[in-house]
């Protein structure tokens, strides 16, 4: 019998977060589905739905209960429409070769 923790590198946010909320050295926190594990204070990528990639987070503290994922973030950066596409064009190429995505 074994015991299931996703491993993430990136914060994908919810469907239903607003993203028009952000705001650079604003914090923020999230709740997902499963038990994950996330590297804290360091930075990492904060990703949409449809793989849009916004910017660079940080992860402060993570907690996990219930098959949930608690994850309190700060925003370091967010990205001109510009940067946007092209880490969206450049990970999914790199993801439809690994395939993580389809």
């Amino acid at each position: 019998m074994g015991y299931f923790t996703e491993i993430n590198t990136l914060l994908k946010l919810p469907d239903d977060f607003d993203i028009r909320q952000l705001k650079t050295g604003e914090r923020y926190s999230v709740t997902k589905e499963k038990e994950r594990v996330f590297p804290l204070h360091i930075a990492l990528l904060l990703v949409a739905k449809d793989w849009d990639f916004l910017g660079y987070v940080v992860a402060h503290s993570l907690t996990t209960k219930d098959m949930m994922t608690t994850i309190e973030f700060e925003v370091l950066s967010l990205f001109s429409p510009k940067e946007q596409a092209i880490y969206k064009k450049n990970f999914t190429e790199a993801a439809k070769l690994t395939g993580e995505i389809k």
